[in-house]
């Protein structure tokens, strides 16, 4: 583990920011740069993908006991400079798009790398008893030319992992021999049909365009039975995962697998997405600034709201019955989207606990 420690990161949090947030909101951590998502393993463990800077790199970090963070796996995977020839994209991170514990207690990485850099797309899998990187999968042979690989989810029951492709697409990926495929490409339940909302206003992207993205949040049913996933600015669809499987051997399957979608729920603009034991998912809201659920038969409802959460992403739900939420202080400006202050975690009371497929 990295002995680099980013000392006053993490600020206390105050009565009176606690008091002001809506009923059953705690904040828990208040933290010198913007966080994406939190990872908190079986053990108490608490792992951090900061990420949205246009002048700094995307980091992991662990939140030690003392309310510090120490870069992680360590310093020389968080080290990766463009401009540096002796940089190696192949182990270093590029660019973290999503982060989370995984069904088999690993810490997984998606690098979304960056284009015409090879070998710098790939999933990365940290083992948490000795804090090394131990499986690594590359992406480049099956996604496309211009598209970005952005969170991923996993079936433990058929050993496969689920990419989700920005640009319109699904990966999906045999994790015992590192094949796949990409499916999904350009089917109306994968692409964003207009752009994302964020606080009531649409979300302009870098430049003078709005922001659309494509497939982004995926889930598995705790019963491996579904995959769900959307686009960005909503529209919540399921597939049975036994026929999103069957794409890595069946090429007629793969071409037409969003013929066998089924809608689900209209949902909102969102940064991120996270499930429950029973079933129940979650969605933040960037528009209304609020976290929504979805029970498995489609009911929708928002759970919370409160402007604190901005952009909230990577959610994480744990054993105790929590439901842990980055805000990760995306807001629109004129060259993208910039982070913000304060830069908060919170949770809030839900009334199930993880995925038992899900994460350890």
């Amino acid at each position: 583990m990295s002995s680099l420690l980013h000392t006053g990161a993490i600020l206390a949090a105050s009565i009176s920011t606690a008091s002001a947030l809506a009923a059953g909101l705690t904040l828990e951590y208040s933290l010198e740069k913007a966080t994406q998502g939190i990872s908190i393993s079986a053990s108490g463990r608490k792992f951090l993908s900061q990420r949205y800077s246009t002048t700094l790199p995307p980091i992991a970090v662990e939140l030690l006991a003392d309310n510090t963070t120490a870069l992680y796996p360590n310093a020389a995977w968080n080290s990766y400079n463009a401009s540096d020839p002796s940089s190696d994209p192949s182990r270093q991170f590029v660019s973290i798009d999503g982060a989370r514990i995984g069904p088999d207690g690993r810490y997984w990485l998606v690098d979304g790398g960056s284009s015409g850099v090879n070998m710098s797309a790939k999933l990365v899998g940290v083992n948490l008893a000795n804090d090394t990187v131990d499986k690594i999968y590359y992406v480049d042979a099956f996604k496309g030319d211009d598209t970005n690989i952005d969170d991923v989810r996993f079936n433990p029951n058929t050993g496969v992992a689920y990419l989700s492709d920005t640009a319109g697409a699904l990966i999906v990926l045999n994790m015992t021999t590192g094949d796949g495929v990409r499916v999904l490409v350009d089917d109306p339940t994968a692409v964003a049909y207009f752009p994302m909302m964020y606080n009531h206003t649409l979300v302009p992207g870098y430049g003078s365009d709005t922001l659309a993205v494509g497939l982004d949040q995926i889930e598995v049913s705790p019963d491996g039975q579904y995959l769900y996933y959307q686009p960005c600015n909503g529209g919540l669809w399921k597939i049975e995962t036994a026929l999103v499987d069957a794409t890595l051997t069946n090429a007629t399957l793969a071409a037409t697998l969003g013929d066998h979608a089924t809608a689900v729920a209209l949902t909102p603009s969102t940064g991120g997405s996270t499930i429950d034991a029973d079933g129940n998912l979650y969605f933040s809201d960037t528009n209304l600034l609020a976290v929504w659920k979805v029970t498995p038969d489609g009911y929708a409802s928002i759970l919370v709201q409160d402007d604190a959460l901005v952009w909230t992403d990577l959610m994480w739900v744990t054993s105790d019955k929590k439901l842990w939420l980055p805000a990760s202080q995306m807001r629109p400006g004129g060259d993208g989207l910039m982070a913000d202050g304060p830069n908060n975690i919170y949770s809030y009371p839900i009334d199930a606990g993880p995925s038992p497929i899900d994460h350890a």
